[in-house]
């Protein structure tokens, strides 16, 4: 009765509103019921976008109930919104695999945020578990508030009731209507693709996904922290950071010195070495450098104390690195001109230029003697548009129409190769070509909701499928 007593302080009194205890049963129902029972394909659909909304309507509702205590986690639900936007709409390898995990992270992390006191915006992406797990008595406390109290006996009784007189005469004339009609029942078979062959595995995973996200929910909601401003920590040697920095910039400037003829257009092509070569070398190492000189900044500043030594070296080097930067991205564009454009190349180009304006800031702080809770923030900030901005932008269609347009009277040197392996967002792009998709997947049942993609289907109504080919084989 004393630990009863002990975790009921400890969880949020939130879970003792009727509305909200319900809100999240109720959506942990549902998102049990999609993933175990809705057949849902490998690429996203029109049940993973239900099920994303659904993890968004907790958090949306302690929001508009201003019960969230950290300030900018609503700041990120419209970034989430943009996400299922972008699942939705676009096709491409980085939406469909890789934004789902990132969104799924995101959601986590803000939930778990969600009641932390915070005093930079940063510190919303660094979740901190503040509370000890116990998930068997958070679930018998949670369930005790929402179906002991008395005053609620009646009216859950005449629920039950009204269920079970309505479920019953549902199934009846929902079996009557499919027959008397193919086209409803058509509509509600290929809306609702159910699942329902039994198996063994449904004993485990049905009420373990039902507990999980129950407690996931009633863990984060409870999960309140003071967050502490930056610590008072020790001030570095300036022994050891001079000669660290100097040393390292002395490379840098040898390094750059050389590069000077190559970034200012001068003849820099190395003896025996193709102009495709040379570009090629150099933007994947100079990015490495531009990441780690960035992680040296952030740990020496945790502990800078205005020192001017660090102050000069520092900027220096990050000087210094934003110059290896526009070598890097004068290679990649020079790579581009002859080999033309690809995804992976885009994306390579946009991460650059978040480095150096990342490394600008940096710059910039230290002039400034910013605090550096502030230049996190803004590191935070501009990474969250970034990528929100690189996820927005149909990068295939961009890549098919560069290329196509860049080898348009010398189409031998053109990749069609490569623009043939892209999905079906540069079907807009390769409109007059005699290009053709080759998707190793058969076509998505539009029909369906489970398979329906806004995106994908929208645009085959719209070209059609005269320039996509099956292959049933990698």
């Amino acid at each position: 009765m004393e630990t009863e007593k002990k975790i009921k302080q400890i969880l949020n009194p939130i879970l003792e509103n009727k509305n909200f205890a319900w809100v999240i049963l109720v959506v942990s129902v549902l998102l049990m019921f999609i993933e175990n029972f809705l057949k849902m394909d490998e690429l996203v659909g029109g049940w993973h976008i239900v099920l994303y909304l659904l993890l968004l309507v907790p958090l949306v509702y302690l929001t508009w109930k201003q019960e969230i205590v950290n300030p900018y986690t609503k700041w990120f639900l419209p970034v989430l919104l943009l996400f299922i936007v972008d699942m939705f709409y676009y096709s491409n390898n980085m939406v469909q695999y890789v934004l789902p995990i990132i969104f799924y992270v995101l959601v986590i992390v803000l939930y778990l945020t969600s009641m932390h006191k915070v005093h930079s915006l940063y510190q919303t992406l660094i979740p901190r578990c503040a509370l000890l797990f116990r998930g068997f008595d958070y679930l018998k406390i949670f369930f005790g508030n929402l179906l002991i109290p008395k005053g609620n006996k009646e009216l859950y009784k005449r629920i039950f009731i009204a269920l079970a007189i309505t479920i019953p005469f549902l199934g009846i004339f929902m079996a009557l209507l499919f027959s008397a009609d193919s086209n409803f029942e058509n509509l509600l078979t290929n809306m609702v693709d159910f699942n329902f062959n039994f198996s063994l595995k449904y004993l485990l995973t049905v009420p373990s996904t039902f507990a999980l996200y129950l407690l996931f929910f009633i863990y984060s909601v409870s999960n309140h922290k003071e967050r502490t401003e930056q610590k008072e920590t020790q001030s570095l040697d300036m022994l050891i950071i001079g000669i660290f920095l100097g040393m390292i910039g002395l490379l840098f400037s040898l390094f750059i010195t050389i590069q000077l003829p190559f970034l200012f257009g001068g003849n820099y092509l190395p003896e025996h070495e193709s102009l495709a070569n040379f570009a090629r070398q150099g933007f994947f190492q100079l990015m490495m450098v531009m990441g780690l000189v960035m992680l040296i900044f952030l740990f020496i500043m945790r502990r800078f104390k205005g020192e001017k030594i660090a102050t000069v070296l520092l900027s220096f080097l990050l000087i210094e690195t934003i110059v290896m930067g526009l070598v890097s991205l004068k290679k990649m564009y020079l790579y581009q001109s002859i080999k033309g454009a690809t995804v992976l190349r885009y994306y390579v180009e946009w991460f650059d230029y978040f480095l150096i304006i990342s490394l600008t800031l940096g710059v910039l702080f230290l002039v400034k003697k910013l605090n550096f809770s502030k230049f996190l923030d803004m590191v935070t900030i501009l990474g969250t548009v970034a990528f929100s901005l690189v996820i927005s932008l149909n990068v295939e269609g961009i890549v098919a129409s560069h290329n196509i347009k860049k080898f348009k009277n010398k189409s031998y040197l053109l990749d069609t190769l490569a623009i043939e392996q892209l999905s079906t967002d540069v079907l807009s792009s390769i409109q007059g070509t005699e290009m053709v998709l080759y998707n190793f997947k058969p076509y998505r049942e539009c029909s369906k909701f489970s398979n329906y993609h806004l995106g994908y289907c929208s645009k085959l109504a719209k070209y059609g499928t005269k320039q996509i080919k099956i292959r049933e084989n990698r």
